[in-house]
C-alpha cells in the first residue's frame, strides 16, 4: 500500500477512536443531566453489553491498527501487486473464522450470553431473511455505486492511485480457478458471517449500548470500511456499512445484513468475472 494511502486510513481510524472516547463521556452527561432526552431506536437490543465489552472491542481496534501497519510492508515490497493463492486464501479464512470464534466463545463461554438471542437470530423467520434482504440491496446498491463514481471523479484529479482494491484486482488478473471459486467462497460466505458478527453485531452493539444508534453507526462503519485498506472506496463502504446497521436496527435480526453482505461482494465478484475490464 503507498504511504498516502496507509496515512489516510490510520488518520481515519486515530479519528474514530478520539471520537468513541470523547462521544461515551459525552453521551453519559447527557445521560446524566438530561435522562428525558436520551432515547433508544430501533429493534437492536443491547443491554447484555457490559463495561468489559469496550475492552474486547478496543484490542480488535489495536488488531486492525497492527493489519494496517503491516499492510505497509515498507520500501519497494509494499507497491508489489497481490497475487492470489490457495494458501494465503486459506490462511485468511482461518483467521477470520479464529477471530470469529474467539469472540463468540468470549459471549457464550464468558458472559454466559446467547449470540443466537443477543444477535436476533431468530427474530426474523429465514424464509423472509433473504426477501428483505434482496429488497434492500436494490436501493443500497445504487446508492454506493453512485458514491464510488462521485468519488473517482473527484479523487482523480490529485489522488496519485485509483486502481481497485487489491483483493478485486488479484481476483481480475488470477489464472487459478481454484483460487477463484475459493476467494468467491470466501468474499460472499465467509466474510459476511465473519464480519457482520464482529462489526455490527458486537462492536455496533457495544459502541450504541454507551452512545446511540446513530453515533454508533457512524463509528462502527468508518472502522469497517477502514480495516478494507482502499481509500478509494473509504466513502462508499461506509455508506455500505450504515445500510447493514439501518436494516439491522429495523429487523432486530443479524441475519438480514449478513446476506446483504453476501448479496454485495457475490455481485461486485460477478461483475468482476464477467467484466474484468470495468474499474471495481
Amino acid at each position: 500500500m503507498d504511504a498516502p494511502s496507509l496515512g489516510v486510513l490510520r488518520d481515519t481510524a486515530l479519528i474514530v477512536w478520539l471520537a468513541l472516547l470523547f462521544g461515551v463521556i459525552a453521551y453519559q452527561l447527557l445521560r446524566t443531566f438530561m435522562p428525558d432526552a436520551m432515547t433508544s431506536i430501533g429493534r437492536v437490543q443491547v443491554a447484555d453489553f457490559v463495561s468489559g465489552d469496550a475492552i474486547i472491542v478496543a484490542a480488535l481496534s489495536l488488531l486492525f491498527l497492527s493489519g494496517m501497519q503491516a499492510s505497509d510492508g515498507g520500501g519497494e515490497a509494499a507497491q508489489e501487486p497481490v497475487e492470489l493463492t490457495l494458501n494465503g486464501l486459506l490462511g485468511n479464512i482461518v483467521v477470520q473464522f479464529g477471530i470469529c470464534l474467539m469472540l463468540l466463545f468470549y459471549l457464550r463461554g464468558l458472559r454466559n450470553i446467547s449470540p443466537a438471542e443477543l444477535f436476533g437470530l431468530r427474530r426474523v423467520k429465514l424464509r423472509y431473511v433473504g426477501i428483505i434482504a434482496l429488497l434492500a440491496m436494490l436501493p443500497t446498491l445504487m446508492l454506493v455505486n453512485g458514491s464510488a463514481l462521485a468519488i473517482h471523479t473527484w479523487m482523480e484529479g490529485f489522488w496519485p492511485d485509483l486502481s481497485g482494491q487489491d483483493t478485486a484486482e488479484a481476483f481480475r488478473k488470477a489464472k487459478d480457478p481454484l483460487a477463484k471459486v475459493l476467494l468467491i467462497i470466501s468474499a460472499a460466505i465467509v466474510a459476511p458471517l465473519v464480519e457482520e458478527i464482529v462489526f455490527r453485531g458486537f462492536i455496533y452493539g457495544v459502541i450504541k449500548r454507551y452512545t446511540d444508534g446513530i453515533f454508533a453507526a457512524l463509528c462502527s462503519s468508518l472502522l469497517f470500511a477502514a480495516i478494507h485498506l482502499h481509500v478509494g472506496t473509504l466513502f462508499p463502504l461506509a455508506i455500505l456499512a450504515m445500510a447493514f446497521c439501518a436494516m439491522y436496527e429495523l429487523t432486530g435480526c443479524l441475519l438480514v445484513p449478513m446476506v446483504m453482505h453476501g448479496l454485495f461482494n457475490a455481485t461486485s465478484l460477478t461483475v468482476l468475472l464477467f467484466f474484468p475490464d470495468i474499474q471495481p
